[in-house]
Protein backbone atom coordinates (compact mmCIF):
# COMPACT_ATOMS: atom_id res chain seq x y z
CA UNK A 1 0.00 0.00 0.00
CA UNK A 2 1.17 3.50 -0.68
CA UNK A 3 -0.55 5.02 2.36
CA UNK A 4 1.40 6.70 5.17
CA UNK A 5 0.95 5.28 8.67
CA UNK A 6 -0.75 8.51 9.72
CA UNK A 7 -4.22 8.90 11.17
CA UNK A 8 -5.88 12.25 11.77
CA UNK A 9 -9.20 13.48 13.05
CA UNK A 10 -10.64 16.83 13.93
CA UNK A 11 -8.77 16.99 17.25
CA UNK A 12 -5.85 14.56 16.87
CA UNK A 13 -3.07 13.28 14.65
CA UNK A 14 -1.14 10.03 15.15
CA UNK A 15 1.79 8.73 13.13
CA UNK A 16 4.74 6.36 13.00
CA UNK A 17 8.09 7.81 11.95
CA UNK A 18 11.41 6.17 11.18
CA UNK A 19 14.54 8.29 11.60
CA UNK A 20 18.21 8.07 10.64
CA UNK A 21 21.17 9.06 12.78
CA UNK A 22 24.00 9.60 10.31
CA UNK A 23 27.35 10.68 11.79
CA UNK A 24 30.47 11.36 9.74
CA UNK A 25 33.70 13.19 10.61
CA UNK A 26 32.26 14.50 13.87
CA UNK A 27 29.16 15.86 12.15
CA UNK A 28 25.50 14.86 12.19
CA UNK A 29 23.14 15.11 9.21
CA UNK A 30 20.20 17.32 10.25
CA UNK A 31 17.25 19.02 8.60
CA UNK A 32 15.19 22.14 9.22
CA UNK A 33 12.41 24.07 7.53
CA UNK A 34 13.91 26.44 4.94
CA UNK A 35 12.83 29.47 6.98
CA UNK A 36 13.05 27.77 10.38
CA UNK A 37 15.55 27.62 13.20
CA UNK A 38 14.55 24.28 14.76
CA UNK A 39 16.38 21.15 13.67
CA UNK A 40 15.42 17.49 13.46
CA UNK A 41 16.91 14.29 12.11
CA UNK A 42 15.98 13.16 8.58
CA UNK A 43 13.41 10.42 8.20
CA UNK A 44 9.71 10.16 7.63
CA UNK A 45 6.48 8.24 7.89
CA UNK A 46 6.46 4.59 7.05
CA UNK A 47 3.86 3.24 4.67
CA UNK A 48 1.28 0.70 5.81
CA UNK A 49 2.85 -2.70 5.14
CA UNK A 50 6.41 -1.31 5.10
CA UNK A 51 9.05 -2.18 7.70
CA UNK A 52 10.73 0.60 9.67
CA UNK A 53 14.08 -0.12 7.98
CA UNK A 54 12.60 -0.23 4.47
CA UNK A 55 10.76 3.02 5.14
CA UNK A 56 13.96 4.70 6.32
CA UNK A 57 15.87 3.50 3.26
CA UNK A 58 13.11 4.85 0.99
CA UNK A 59 12.95 8.19 2.81
CA UNK A 60 16.73 8.71 2.67
CA UNK A 61 16.85 7.88 -1.04
CA UNK A 62 13.97 10.31 -1.68
CA UNK A 63 15.43 13.11 0.43
CA UNK A 64 19.20 12.78 -0.15
CA UNK A 65 19.64 10.60 -3.22
CA UNK A 66 21.76 8.18 -1.14
CA UNK A 67 21.18 4.53 -0.34
CA UNK A 68 21.76 3.67 3.32
CA UNK A 69 22.23 0.68 5.60
CA UNK A 70 20.48 0.46 8.96
CA UNK A 71 23.22 -0.59 11.37
CA UNK A 72 21.40 -0.62 14.69
CA UNK A 73 18.16 0.48 16.36
CA UNK A 74 19.22 3.11 18.90
CA UNK A 75 16.06 4.55 20.43
CA UNK A 76 12.29 4.43 20.39
CA UNK A 77 10.18 7.38 21.42
CA UNK A 78 6.56 8.12 22.27
CA UNK A 79 6.09 11.84 21.70
CA UNK A 80 3.04 13.86 22.72
CA UNK A 81 2.51 17.53 21.85
CA UNK A 82 0.02 19.97 20.42
CA UNK A 83 0.26 20.72 16.69
CA UNK A 84 -1.93 23.31 15.00
CA UNK A 85 -4.55 22.95 17.74
CA UNK A 86 -4.58 19.14 17.57
CA UNK A 87 -3.26 16.61 20.05
CA UNK A 88 -0.36 14.85 18.35
CA UNK A 89 0.92 11.37 19.22
CA UNK A 90 4.02 10.20 17.37
CA UNK A 91 5.84 6.90 17.63
CA UNK A 92 9.43 7.25 16.38
CA UNK A 93 12.22 4.73 15.88
CA UNK A 94 15.80 6.00 15.51
CA UNK A 95 18.43 3.97 13.66
CA UNK A 96 22.17 4.40 13.44
CA UNK A 97 22.78 4.35 9.69
CA UNK A 98 25.64 4.42 7.20
CA UNK A 99 25.82 5.32 3.51
CA UNK A 100 26.16 2.45 1.04
CA UNK A 101 29.26 2.21 -1.15
CA UNK A 102 28.95 4.23 -4.33
CA UNK A 103 26.78 6.92 -2.70
CA UNK A 104 27.60 10.09 -0.79
CA UNK A 105 25.98 13.08 0.83
CA UNK A 106 28.33 15.97 0.20
CA UNK A 107 29.36 18.35 2.94
CA UNK A 108 29.29 21.73 1.20
CA UNK A 109 26.52 23.58 3.02
CA UNK A 110 22.82 23.01 3.17
CA UNK A 111 20.93 21.42 0.30
CA UNK A 112 17.26 21.08 -0.58
CA UNK A 113 15.48 17.77 -0.17
CA UNK A 114 15.52 15.83 -3.45
CA UNK A 115 11.86 14.90 -3.61
CA UNK A 116 8.81 15.80 -1.65
CA UNK A 117 9.94 18.36 0.92
CA UNK A 118 10.75 21.51 -1.07
CA UNK A 119 10.56 23.56 2.14
CA UNK A 120 13.14 21.42 3.95
CA UNK A 121 16.92 21.84 3.82
CA UNK A 122 19.48 19.32 5.04
CA UNK A 123 23.10 19.75 6.04
CA UNK A 124 25.91 18.53 8.26
CA UNK A 125 26.20 20.05 11.73
CA UNK A 126 29.21 19.54 14.03
CA UNK A 127 27.99 17.35 16.89
CA UNK A 128 29.12 19.82 19.55
CA UNK A 129 27.01 22.57 17.91
CA UNK A 130 23.75 20.72 18.61
CA UNK A 131 24.10 21.88 22.21
CA UNK A 132 23.50 25.46 21.00
CA UNK A 133 20.40 24.94 18.83
CA UNK A 134 16.84 23.74 19.23
CA UNK A 135 16.85 20.17 17.95
CA UNK A 136 14.39 17.32 18.22
CA UNK A 137 14.35 14.89 19.82
CA UNK A 138 15.60 16.80 22.83
CA UNK A 139 17.29 13.69 24.25
CA UNK A 140 19.63 13.73 21.24
CA UNK A 141 21.85 16.34 22.93
CA UNK A 142 22.88 13.75 25.50
CA UNK A 143 22.44 10.46 23.67
CA UNK A 144 24.49 11.39 20.57
CA UNK A 145 27.63 10.72 22.61
CA UNK A 146 26.72 7.09 23.43
CA UNK A 147 25.58 5.39 20.23
CA UNK A 148 27.03 2.00 21.15
CA UNK A 149 24.90 1.19 24.19
CA UNK A 150 21.62 -0.57 24.75
CA UNK A 151 18.42 0.38 22.95
CA UNK A 152 16.64 3.08 24.98
CA UNK A 153 13.00 4.08 25.08
CA UNK A 154 11.87 7.68 25.72
CA UNK A 155 8.55 9.36 26.42
CA UNK A 156 8.53 13.05 25.47
CA UNK A 157 5.85 15.59 26.26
Amino acid sequence: MNIDWLFAGENYICDVRTVGVLVRNGKLLVQRDKDGTEYALPGGHIKIGETLEDGLKREYLEETGAKIRCEKLLWSEECFWEWKGKQAHNLAFYYLISICDGYDIVDNGEFQSHKDNADVVLGWMPIDEIQNVTIYPEFLKKEIYSLGGEIKHFVSR
